[in-house]
């Protein structure tokens, strides 16, 4: 049964949606939307207050390991290219793009490929610091950088998890049908989404070059040095030498989502403190610092913006909610896809397009997993009824749940792309929306035809 606080919070995601869309912020909407959510939702208007508080620092603990991560890597980065060492490194791929669009192409494959082996987060953190200055170089926005790595990592590489097998175990399971069957109906449905987001975003992305909407002002300076010492030297090797390592180890061990952030975090400090030593000596105490400083700085002021946000819509997943409101506080994302299922005529049309629906609904928590089982037990509770095939219509809702908040479309699952490039994280959404939805929609439609 749906409550007035569900209500509140189905008029509040409306309305930011709307302001997304509209290229205005939100996060003003969200602090108040926090606050009347609260005090419906425990009839009490100082605890409705304390919500606020609750929301934002739950919020914080939730995205912490990303900030952290960002804020090891911007220090390292800060390190090399203190040293010259970020020269060395990049010497040899100077010219490996010859334009944008090889640029963007080209990033976003690489991007995809790491993602499939180790998901989008850690391989985000392995390829970033190496392949921007590059794509830069070759006349690519940064914004277009994010944009790339972002559609082929989270979107793509991890919509689909056909290496892992994480999304499509945990719908698979939830739908009743075998995981290979799911993968097999989830290809084609990946494969439309993604070219038709990626065409749809590489072609605004041209149009507002030539425009002058976006200008390419972050293009890599030519440095002349021409001596390095024996830190730049080391750090030119062991750095590349070191992740390639970890994505080898992160293979190997089969280490997934945390536990691979946490050793990409593990030896970006390890490697910083030891270069500094190398480098700096007795004098390395404050090099170590300030860097830290300046890395943690960077990544606050990346994700700062992100906290209310999310906080807010934290309220959505049946596992934060109780944490945040209190006892007995529902998942109210859960609890509004449920409801609309159970309002919409059966037939193959209306029943892929709520699916769909649900699917995004459920990843505007920012966990592209969280509304996977959701979807799989939608999928086969109306699909059974239609005689449709389950593992189409479970595919299809995995498509809209990990595309959603896996993410691309919601500002607090594209932290770390924007950590990493530096882009604004409601700016990268605003420019991934249209593409993103236009390309569920026409999944939709092959499923349909699947079906």
């Amino acid at each position: 049964m749906l409550t007035a606080s569900h209500w509140i919070f189905l008029i509040v995601v409306i309305l930011v949606i709307i302001g997304m869309a509209m290229r205005r912020g939100v996060i003003p909407l969200c602090i108040l939307g926090t606050f009347l959510m609260g005090w419906v939702f425990t009839k009490d208007v100082v605890k409705g207050i304390q919500v606020v508080y609750n929301a934002n620092l739950q919020s914080a603990s939730e995205l912490l390991g990303i900030i952290i991560i960002i804020g090891l890597m911007i220090a390292l980065l800060r390190l090399l290219e203190q040293i010259g060492a970020d020269q060395l490194v990049l010497k040899p791929f100077r010219n490996l793009f010859k334009g944008p669009g090889s640029a963007f192409w080209g990033t976003g494959l690489i991007k995809g490929i790491i993602s499939a082996f180790v998901w989008p987060t850690p391989a985000t953190m392995m390829v970033g610091p190496m392949m921007i200055p590059i794509a830069l170089r070759a006349g690519l926005p940064i914004i277009g950088v994010a944009m790339a790595m972002n559609l082929f990592g989270h979107g793509i590489a991890l919509s689909g998890d056909f290496i892992i097998q994480g999304a499509p175990k945990l719908t698979s399971s939830a739908a009743g049908v075998g995981i290979m069957d799911l993968i097999k109906a989830s290809i084609p449905l990946v494969i439309v989404t993604g070219l038709v987001s990626l065409i749809l975003s590489y072609w605004f992305l041209r149009r507002d070059m030539k425009k002058g909407l976006i200008v390419n002002d972050q293009l890599v300076e030519e440095k002349s040095q021409t001596e390095f010492s024996f830190a730049s030297k080391f750090a030119a090797i062991v750095v590349p030498l070191a992740f390639l390592i970890s994505i080898i180890l992160t293979i190997t061990l089969s280490l997934r989502g945390g536990d691979a952030s946490a050793l990409i975090g593990g030896v970006s400090l390890l490697l910083f403190t030891i270069i500094a030593l190398i480098e700096h000596g007795r004098r390395a105490y404050e090099v170590v610092m300030k860097n830290l400083q300046e890395g943690f700085i960077f990544s606050i002021k990346i994700f700062a913006p992100v906290i209310p946000i999310a906080g807010f819509f934290f309220m959505g997943s049946p596992d934060v909610s109780p944490l945040i409101l209190g006892k007995g506080a529902p998942g109210y994302l859960f609890d509004l896809g449920n409801a609309l299922a159970h309002h919409v005529p059966l037939s193959a049309i209306p029943v892929a397009i709520i699916v769909v629906l649900v699917g995004i609904i459920a990843g505007l928590d920012g966990s592209g997993f969280s509304g996977l089982v959701l979807v799989g037990t939608l999928a086969q509770a109306l699909g059974h009824p239609i005689g449709a095939n389950i593992a189409v219509l479970a595919a299809l809702g995995q498509m809209g749940s990990v595309w959603s908040g896996g993410g691309t479309l919601v500002p607090w699952g594209v932290l770390d792309i924007a950590g990493v490039t530096g882009v604004d994280p409601e700016a990268l959404t605003r420019r991934n929306f249209l593409p993103v939805i236009v390309g569920l929609a026409a999944a939709t439609i092959v499923a349909v035809i699947m079906m």
